[in-house]
């Protein structure tokens, strides 16, 4: 749907892809779609949108954040009308994108000799 008084488009995710997005092939789908408008506000509606997928949410927000970051054709996006299951894995995914854990988890192996497990085990 296209409000050309105010320049945005909302484009109704359910609609266009499915109730459960567990999948980051979406994303393809739904950037083919934002190309198309010739609009500078793009709203995706998440409206009866019960689940997405850590995988669909991060690719979603990686499509937000091209189309943002453009200099030219640039879309400005929004989310609107998710449930909070939705909201709370966007807001999961997002956060962890601005702030992403630091520290690599270390690994500390240890020198084990088999005979001794074995006969550690027959005993």
């Amino acid at each position: 749907m296209k409000n050309k008084s105010q320049n945005l488009t909302t484009i109704n995710i359910r609609k266009l892809l499915a109730p459960i997005i567990s999948s980051r092939d979406v994303a393809s789908v739904l950037e083919d779609e934002i190309k198309k408008t010739d609009t500078e506000l793009v709203f995706l509606d998440f409206t009866n949108i019960k689940f997405i997928s850590r995988s669909a949410a991060h690719s979603v927000l990686l499509l937000k954040e091209k189309f943002e970051s453009r200099t030219l054709n640039r879309k400005e996006m929004s989310f609107i009308n998710a449930d909070n299951d939705v909201a709370e894995m966007l807001r999961a995914i997002a956060a962890n994108r601005v702030l992403p854990k630091k520290e690599k988890p270390e690994f500390n192996p240890e020198k084990i000799d088999i005979l001794s497990l074995l006969k550690e085990a027959a005993a």
